[in-house]
């Protein structure tokens, strides 16, 4: 390789650089990051009810709760129905309230089908004695 071509493609090299940094920099003159954080969750976590008690300790309301910080895209979120995994102890209806039918052997899971910026809600748990 000759002086003539080592400087030609050193050259290049430093023009892409360059160029790579202009186009990283050419807003507000600092590299962007797209950090989005999204925290989607039933709340409360876990309760526990007593089937035999009367309405409404027999009850527990659960709520979908979510939080966005960053910088996250405009994408649009999802309206999403209320579930249970023990529908045969505990019901649920379309605004969250549970209710103990009966006792569980194990805790259900009480889930929201919807999503947050395409982040599904994070289960919670139900007890019911």
């Amino acid at each position: 390789m000759c002086l003539h071509e080592r400087v030609r493609m050193k050259t290049s090299v430093l023009f892409l650089g360059a160029t790579f940094l202009i186009v990283a920099c050419s807003c507000g003159g600092t590299l962007h990051h797209n950090d989005c954080i999204i925290t989607a969750v039933v709340t409360p976590l876990s309760a526990i009810s007593d089937h035999l008690a009367a309405p409404p300790d027999d009850e527990v309301q659960f709520a979908a709760i979510s939080h966005g910080s960053g910088n996250c895209p405009l994408t649009p979120d999802t309206l999403g129905t209320w579930s249970t995994s023990a529908p045969g102890n505990t019901s649920i209806d379309s605004t969250g309230l549970a209710k103990c039918l009966g006792a569980t052997t194990t805790p259900a899971t009480i889930s929201n089908s919807g999503t947050v910026r395409g982040i599904r809600f994070t289960s919670a748990t139900l007890t019911c004695r």
